[in-house]
């Protein structure tokens, strides 16, 4: 019984997922995150739109990881344009940034299309 309870952790290959996404870890909380990324999308005649995870289908959730794992890797102008892909020909907006906020600071971190 007791070998039985140690084999997960004999099994896995690398101490990593005991830091933070390990098999006992809480899903990441979008409320407790002190570092927020944003993705929007501007419209000459509409102004900003922050509702990009409806209009592209991509859930919330998954959003925020990519615009996270982007930033960090600083590919954030390719997922720029493999998102504009993800827009129907008609609600294409004329430009998308990615934005970071930091507690009350607002800095951008891309746009598309680059001017």
């Amino acid at each position: 019984m007791l070998f039985g309870l140690f084999i997960p952790f004999i099994l896995q290959e690398t101490f990593y997922p005991f830091f933070r996404f390990g098999m006992f870890a809480e899903p990441v909380k979008r409320s407790i995150q002190t570092e927020q990324f944003f993705l929007v999308a501007y419209q000459n005649e509409g102004g900003f739109d922050f509702q990009i995870a409806e209009l592209t289908g991509i859930q919330r959730s998954k959003l925020d990881y990519l615009l996270r794992n982007y930033y960090y890797r600083n590919e954030a102008d390719q997922f720029l344009k493999q998102v504009s892909r993800l827009f129907p020909s008609h609600q294409m907006p004329d430009t998308l940034y990615i934005l970071r906020k930091i507690q009350n600071d607002t800095s951008l971190v891309a746009r598309f299309p680059r001017e």
